[in-house]
């Protein structure tokens, strides 16, 4: 009879499973630690409600990314008990413990910028988001905390795991049939973790049961996420009420006719400017009571403005230049053009614009083909797509207005683009993206000492750019097709949110949106909501553009006075709207699965803009033609 020098197979496993939960929930802790700006709990009953939702949660992840390692350890075969097999098992214990090591430490650097959990999208987003082999070095530097607490937390984690060990067979439990027995037992408690109790099969949007929605990636976390994602349709047919009603509550199909349409107003121009990571927050003219407003230019020219509360749907430029110019928001975990939708028939703003008379160009300070923003204007209809690659065919500048990242720094770049579009016959639409208030957020050098380091590095960015965009100002002021031309100023999501006030549910998606007419320079400030996908029906009515449109928004002139927005976020929806009696208050309203937050008038509003979402994009409707 050998020796028992260790614990039992399955006093083992248990020890093994709660080794395991013990780094998840460590995990979860490191993520907490690293976002707290961000999360904000209220009282102690939500704190407990985390604990308990992060013990079911941790306990799914488990055993679901174990399930390998149990149904080996668990096979009554003669082999479990060899040394080369149990070092094969280890494999399966040891990697999927190191792989939600990595998803969670990863996002508690991406969260910020997201503020949503990693989904399946992480594999399709790689290969599109930018020259990571030139990123990654910057990412460890700038983002430490996401490596080193993940790697001291896989270190502790092997100490103990190493530590553990199984005890030689004994003679008195040879019996196959107890081996049977417990493959059976364990396999069954494996499969009650995994679905999360008796009720129904765990899903992520069950973590609303546990908090606030806006703090379900507390419970939640992103391995688990991710392998609940794969393979699954990223939009699923709601039917919250009859088609007819969710269709007079809201329609996404929009005719707009002007009476009295003069040639002047038929041949206007626009210059749509989109500045990367602009939030409110940043801004002197959206803050009274900002100390240092960090755009200076911008605050002037909306003095001359009309200004509204503008807000994104998304917090990803990708989802962003899609909601502006084609009315579509990401109402899931997914961008809509990296969807298994993408090939849908959908037009945007160029489309109908062309159909008009009108030349389209987008221009993007960073090298083509980055989020695939090249192949998307392609297919929305933009005459010209002008890019880094276009730049550097133009301008011999040596490199030094590169930015070694992403692109062309905004001053360059913007002077380059007003040249450019001064050769366009009128009327045009021109859609300009800038790129520097972006990670790693640099500035040229011969700026370094204008605009200096202050709280977060991107506001030094935020300087920079707003000083980019009044020289480009400056050089178009003089040219002939300035008069007639209406420019909008906006962002593709917020940025970093620094005060509390911009972290909640309103507050992480303001941004700027400025109309400004050289025609009419009298500043005007409204309450009214402004969503991205507003833009498009609104434009069209700017102009006094005769066509029908289709956008989940709404005209800002059909519509002057309520405004609403929507967006998706950790596995629920929301709609931030003006308030009926008082505009400058704003109701929040969240669905998240069974949960619901809102007055019931908001909240059949929101299901009917959510089901024409699912049954636009599912049946492939999401064109006006």
């Amino acid at each position: 009879m050998n020796k028992h020098t260790g614990k039992g197979i399955y006093t083992f496993l248990f020890y093994k499973t709660l080794l395991a939960l013990c780094t998840v929930t460590t995990m979860q802790v490191v993520f907490y630690f690293c976002n707290t700006r961000i999360f904000h709990i209220d009282g102690f009953e939500e704190f407990i409600g985390i604990v308990w939702g992060n013990v079911i949660f941790g306990l799914a992840t488990v055993f679901l990314f174990l399930f390998p390692y149990f149904l080996l350890m668990l096979l009554p075969v003669k082999w479990r008990w060899k040394k080369w097999y149990r070092i094969i098992a280890e494999i399966f214990y040891i990697l999927p413990i190191l792989a939600i090591i990595v998803a969670r430490g990863s996002n508690s650097a991406y969260y910020q910028y997201t503020y949503r959990l990693l989904s399946d999208e992480i594999f399709s987003y790689l290969g599109i988001s930018g020259q990571m082999d030139s990123l990654l070095p910057l990412f460890a530097v700038d983002y430490w905390y996401a490596w080193v607490f993940p790697l001291v937390v896989f270190g502790v984690f092997l100490f103990f795991n190493f530590r553990l060990r199984i005890g030689n067979r004994t003679r008195r439990s040879v019996a196959l049939s107890n081996d049977i027995v417990g493959f059976c037992i364990g396999m069954l408690l494996v499969w009650f973790f995994v679905r999360g109790g008796f009720g129904h099969f765990l899903q992520t949007t069950d973590a609303a049961h546990y908090c606030q929605p806006k703090n379900t990636a507390l419970v939640n976390n992103d391995a688990y996420n991710i392998a609940r994602t794969i393979g699954q349709p990223h939009i699923v047919k709601v039917d919250y009420m009859s088609d007819d009603d969710a269709n007079a509550l809201f329609s996404p199909l929009s005719a707009h006719y002007s009476e009295t349409v003069s040639d002047s107003t038929m041949a206007r121009n626009v210059v749509l400017i989109i500045i990367e990571s602009m939030g409110q927050e940043f801004m002197g003219c959206y803050n009274d009571s900002l100390k240092r407003s960090h755009t200076p230019f911008l605050d002037s020219l909306a003095r001359l403005s009309t200004v509204y509360q503008g807000r994104s749907n998304g917090k990803k430029s990708i989802e962003g230049i899609t909601a502006l110019t084609c009315g579509i928001p990401t109402l899931m975990s997914i961008p809509f053009t990296n969807s298994e939708y993408a090939d849908n028939r959908f037009e945007g703003i160029p489309t109908i614009l062309k159909r008009h008379g009108y030349h389209t160009a987008f221009f993007h300070g960073s090298y083509n083909g980055v989020m695939d923003f090249d192949k998307t204007c392609q297919k929305i209809g933009f005459d010209e797509y002008i890019g880094k690659d276009e730049y550097d065919d133009d301008c011999s500048d040596g490199g030094i207005n590169y930015d070694g990242v992403w692109g062309i720094f905004d001053e360059p770049f913007l002077q380059y683009t007003a040249r450019y579009i001064t050769g366009y016959n009128e009327p045009f639409f021109a859609e300009i993206f800038t790129v520097t208030s972006h990670h790693p957020f640099p500035i040229p050098q011969q700026y370094k000492d204008v605009f200096i380091e202050q709280e977060h590095p991107i506001l030094k960015c935020i300087e920079y750019t707003d000083y980019s965009l009044q020289k480009f100002f400056e050089r178009v002021k003089s040219e002939p097709w300035y008069n007639n031309t209406l420019f909008i100023i906006t962002g593709d999501h917020s940025g970093h949110g620094l005060t509390r006030e911009y972290n909640d549910y309103d507050g992480w998606y303001r941004i700027p949106f400025i109309v400004f007419d050289p025609q009419n320079q009298q500043g005007k400030v409204e309450q009214r909501i402004v969503q991205q996908t507003d833009l498009l029906p609104s434009l069209i009515d700017m102009l006094g553009i005769n066509d029908t449109t289709f956008s989940f928004g709404q005209s800002i002139m059909q519509k002057p006075n309520c405004g609403w927005q929507v967006y998706y976020g950790n596995n629920y929806y929301c709609m931030v709207s003006n308030n009926a009696l008082n505009p400058s208050q704003h109701d929040i309203t969240i669905i998240a699965g069974d949960k619901e937050y809102g007055s019931a008038n908001n909240l059949r509003f929101l299901k009917a803009v959510i089901q024409q979402y699912s049954n636009c994009i599912l049946n492939d409707k999401i064109s006006s033609r």
